[in-house]
């Protein structure tokens, strides 16, 4: 249990992470983009944060897209301010921001979804949703985010804590080009509720949850975690997710490691899986 800041005590989903090691990255930028392709950032509602916390750090007005990555008609770049530190996600434009920040550890997470703003949102249901938990707070939420999709999350004499992941998602392990750099692209099909991702896991009850795209990154055994899931309706679904999977990939602390070729290849890898689940 985890107090959250302007609201009730909330329940992390075990797919929830990412390490402090990330925390003050603003909007990176892949190696070797011309700078060109710049979109506006559409800024989430701040969440309360309390006393004695640092103020919350400014958005950029704009950011630019990763080589690799391509923005699709309707979608946008939401920006989310934590204390110190602010994160960037791709999601349908006309969709709600939740922020989401744990005082306690430092977690940060944010929640993008259609109709009104939830007080609760990791206690919340959504039909449809993109879930990105940037900073898990702590080193074993980093190690249960990633474990059910990396092994290597587990370091020798640790243990993994999360549920086992649902036989049906067909996992692809991303190829980094560095051994010690992770990523895992998810497919959840439709129907199949997988715990370890909030978009999937917090389904409606008694709805058969739709298919979800997901992201796992892990810079290193022992080293920070992050994930993004993505549940969207229609026929622009897949490219929607593929772009919010890819800005993750190139954002996060296992993307800013990689040189710009690996990059490059690692999103076309990670494009590749999308489409071929897509259908």
């Amino acid at each position: 249990m985890r107090r959250r800041i302007g609201s009730r005590v909330g329940v992390v989903v075990a797919a929830a992470g990412l390490a402090a090691a990330v925390c003050g990255a603003g909007p990176a930028v892949a190696a070797g983009d011309s700078g060109s392709r710049t979109v506006a950032v559409q800024a989430c509602p701040d969440e309360s944060t309390g006393p004695g916390m640092p103020p919350l750090k400014a958005l950029a007005a704009q950011v630019t897209l990763p080589d690799g990555v391509t923005l699709p008609p309707g979608a946008a770049v939401f920006g989310a301010r934590y204390p110190g530190d602010a994160q960037y996600v791709v999601a349908p434009g006309g969709w709600t921001c939740d922020v989401v920040f744990f005082a306690g550890d430092g977690g940060e997470q944010v929640y993008v979804h259609p109709g009104a703003h939830a007080a609760d949102p990791p206690g919340a249901s959504f039909t449809s949703l993109v879930q990105a938990v940037f900073d898990s707070g702590g080193v074993q939420t980093d190690v249960d985010l990633a474990c059910p999709f990396i092994p290597q999350a587990v370091p020798p004499g640790g243990q993994c804590l999360a549920p086992p992941r649902q036989s049906a998602d067909v996992v692809h392990a991303v190829r980094t080009g560095d051994p010690h750099l992770y990523a895992a692209a998810v497919s959840v099909p439709a129907g199949t509720r997988e715990p370890n991702l909030a978009a999937s896991g917090q389904a409606p009850a008694g709805t058969p949850p739709g298919r979800v795209f997901a992201l796992v990154t892990l810079a290193g055994t022992g080293g920070a975690a992050q994930s993004i899931s993505c549940a969207l309706p229609g026929p622009a679904a897949a490219s929607t997710c593929q772009a919010a999977l890819g800005y993750l990939l190139a954002t996060s602390a296992t993307g800013q490691r990689l040189s710009a070729g690996r990059l490059s290849a690692a999103l076309t890898d990670l494009n590749g899986f999308v489409a071929s689940q897509a259908h």
